[in-house]
């Protein structure tokens, strides 16, 4: 059985690390994560949201004895390790990339559009 205050601090060190990591305010785990919405793929809020059923459970003495513990192990140990590995100043640097991107292609594709039409009415 485990106790409620060791997935308490589970949560809370996560919670820091997404505070750190994502620039996520909120003062609870499950506030941040909420925060953090799209910012966390799937599989990571999925195990976020194992440790919140596992805080929720371990109030109950009977429903704590049902709280698998290496899956809420593994499932911290695979959040932290993906928290840990996140770059903010990369994740930055491929965002103004990528909006680059998108402006560059959305020229393009105008000016094309624009030859198109001068062809098609004999300006060019």
């Amino acid at each position: 059985m485990i106790d409620p205050a060791d997935i308490q601090a589970r949560k809370a060190a996560l919670a820091q690390l997404m505070g750190e990591k994502l620039r996520v305010g909120g003062g609870s785990f499950e506030h941040k994560l909420k925060r953090a919405g799209r910012l966390l793929p799937r599989w990571a809020r999925r195990d976020a949201a194992r440790l919140i059923e596992a805080g929720q459970m371990a109030g109950n003495p009977r429903l704590a004895r049902q709280i698998d513990v290496r899956a809420l192990d593994a499932a911290q140990a695979r959040l932290t390790r993906y928290l840990q590995a996140l770059d903010l100043a990369e994740r930055r640097k491929t965002l103004r990339i990528n909006l680059a991107a998108g402006i560059a292609f959305k020229i393009l594709l105008v000016a094309a559009v624009f030859i198109l039409v001068a062809r098609w009415q004999a300006l060019l």
